[in-house]
């Protein structure tokens, strides 16, 4: 008879995930050891190779460890749900949510909505990862994360995405003493003008670049840079504008410089914020009391607020 345990499954799927024992036993905090026994357990009690070792190259998996992996994924969740909701029914709500932000948005939306949520359900445990738009879709197809919250760009069709109430539609950002400034709304062609600070992030870049590509127009690039603080920074000390979707409730920047927001006249595509997971990947209990949290939320910015004084 064939015997194994979720702790085994457990090991086996973050040395898959990892592609490393090495980088497993670092992510679990436990030994090396503990998780070449439990994998040597594994292929025995299968009686299968589930691994080719490489020396100094970490591993891969065979063909029959590809289809271990995909059946022991789903066993774990079915698990980790199975003992969330005997939890739920006694009452207590608890577990883990592990989700994956958009870097730029992060820290504008992730915090109030842990905030918020956390001061409900207490016992739920959310672990928060934020990165660019490939780490977060890699990390939803191998399971590191229960949900991901992203622009709706360049996605496929393997996950549920659902909108969320937030900006969606790209603004300029510019010095507040640019002559363009103090306008209501300007126009794709004042701006095309003018250097172009890009927020260099997929797929940000080639959504920003596109739209004024759409119209006839190019803007010059004069400056590019992943992180969206060192975009409002450069725009801050006069090198150029902007344009983005994520709105700051702040007008200054790290160094003390104000900005101006301003709408743009133009007709175009939407960015729209969303929260996704894996289509064929049930949520348990304790992401769906966040998505139902999240769906309550009004994410849109208070009006924008000077720091000085």
């Amino acid at each position: 008879m064939t015997r194994f345990t979720l702790r085994q499954l457990r090991y086996f799927v973050a040395v898959v995930e990892e592609d490393s024992i090495v980088e497993a036993a670092r992510q679990l905090h436990i030994s090396q050891p503990s998780i070449s026994v439990a994998i040597k357990n594994l292929e025995e009690s299968f009686e299968q190779k589930l691994f080719i070792r490489h020396h100094a190259q970490g591993v891969s998996l065979t063909a029959s460890g590809r289809r271990l992996y995909e059946k022991a994924k789903e066993l774990l969740r079915l698990s980790q749900e199975l003992e969330q909701n005997a939890k739920a029914e006694n009452e207590l709500v608890s577990g883990t949510v592990a989700i994956g932000c958009f870097e730029s948005a992060a820290p504008l939306y992730l915090p109030k909505l842990v905030a918020g949520f956390k001061r409900l359900y207490p016992e739920i445990t959310i672990q928060l990862h934020d990165g660019e738009q490939h780490e977060l879709m890699h990390g939803v197809h191998r399971g590191r994360f229960d949900l991901v919250f992203l622009y709706d760009l360049e996605l496929g069709d393997s996950i549920t995405k659902e909108n969320l109430n937030a900006p969606h539609k790209p603004y300029a950002l510019l010095p507040i003493a640019h002559p363009l400034a103090g306008k209501k709304a300007v126009t794709l062609k004042e701006l095309s003008r003018e250097p172009m600070i890009l927020l260099d992030v997929v797929p940000s870049r080639n959504y920003f670049i596109d739209i004024f590509r759409e119209k006839g127009y190019h803007p010059t690039v004069a400056y590019s840079s992943p992180s969206i603080e060192m975009v409002r920074c450069m725009v801050g000390q006069g090198l150029g504008f902007s344009v983005l979707v994520t709105r700051p409730t702040t007008d200054l920047t790290y160094d003390g410089k104000r900005l101006a927001q301003v709408n743009i006249h133009d007709d175009m595509p939407a960015s729209t914020f969303i929260m996704a997971y894996l289509r064929n990947n049930e949520p348990t209990k304790a992401t769906r009391l966040f998505m139902d949290y999240c769906r309550s939320v009004d994410l849109s910015p208070a009006p924008a607020e000077s720091l000085v004084g």
